[in-house]
C-alpha cells in the first residue's frame, strides 16, 4: 500500500503547555510529510514538518484516557510541551500508523 499521498486523521484531546484542549475538540492529522493537530475550539492549528519533529514518545498515564503521545519538536513558534491524548482501546490504530509513516520506531 502506497502511504505517500494518505492522511490520518485521530479525534482526541491535548495539552500544549497549560492550554488544555478536551475530546473531541482536538484532531490529529498525520501524513507521511506532516503532523497537524487542528484545535477546533480556539481554531488554532499546530503544523509539523518531518524536520520538525526530533522524537515522539509514548505517554501511558491513566487507562482508558489516559494514553497519548508527546511531540518533541524544534518550533520556536509552539510550547515546548505538545502532548496528544488518544482513548486506550484505539491507541495502537495510532501507534502503528505512525510507525507505517516512518514517524515512530518500534522501540520508541
Amino acid at each position: 500500500m502506497n502511504l505517500e499521498n494518505q492522511n490520518y486523521k485521530f479525534r482526541g484531546g491535548f495539552r500544549v503547555g497549560l492550554l488544555a484542549v478536551s475530546w473531541p475538540n482536538g484532531l490529529l492529522e498525520v501524513s507521511s510529510n506532516s503532523i497537524i493537530l487542528h484545535d477546533e475550539m480556539f481554531k488554532k492549528d499546530y503544523k509539523f514538518s518531518k524536520d520538525e519533529i526530533t522524537k515522539i514518545e509514548i505517554k501511558k498515564i491513566f487507562p482508558v484516557i489516559g494514553y497519548g503521545i508527546r511531540l518533541h519538536h524544534t518550533n520556536q513558534n509552539y510550547n515546548n510541551k505538545i502532548i496528544f491524548w488518544y482513548v486506550s482501546f484505539h491507541f495502537k490504530n495510532l501507534v502503528t500508523t505512525l510507525e507505517e509513516l516512518g514517524w515512530l520506531t518500534n522501540n520508541s
